[in-house]
């Protein structure tokens, strides 16, 4: 009869020893980096925020191409000089990434506004006024 744990057993026990072998990492396997991005929407603008922890402004390169907007950049890991490093866990990931996505309409150069702060880039897009919401409030009357 085959033990249905048997190849999970093996895995911790690889990961375990992994993890005591002091002469090489304990997780050698680093993911690429791909920022988590949100998207909503308001009655006169499309709010994009992504998350780009331990990057500046100049390493993003933000592009619009009539409809399609393209973020770019890397992410790189921070190295000290002189520092003999020996890594036991590495779960932070690096590299180059690019999301693109296509906007419901083509922006002008003047509807777009950007901010970077802790971390995180902000890109704010101007609805034209045909895609403006048109919903109003309307007055509920009581008793």
């Amino acid at each position: 009869m085959l033990d249905p744990f048997r190849t999970l057993r093996m895995d911790f026990d690889q990961l375990w020893d992994e993890f005591f072998d002091m002469g090489r990492p304990a997780f050698s396997k680093v993911a690429a980096f791909n920022p988590s991005v949100d998207v909503t929407e308001t009655g006169k603008h499309i709010v994009i925020k992504a998350d780009l922890p331990g990057m500046e402004d100049k390493d993003i390169d933000l592009e619009i191409d009539g409809d399609l907007l393209t973020l770019r950049g890397e992410r790189t890991e921070e190295k000290e000089e002189g520092d003999d490093q020996h890594r036991r866990v590495v779960e932070r990931s690096y590299g180059r990434f690019e999301r693109s996505m296509r906007l419901p309409f083509a922006p002008g150069d003047k509807d777009v506004d950007t901010s970077f702060r802790k971390g995180v880039l902000t890109v704010k897009i101007k609805k034209p006024k045909e895609l403006e919401s048109k919903a109003r409030k309307i007055a509920i009357n009581g008793e």
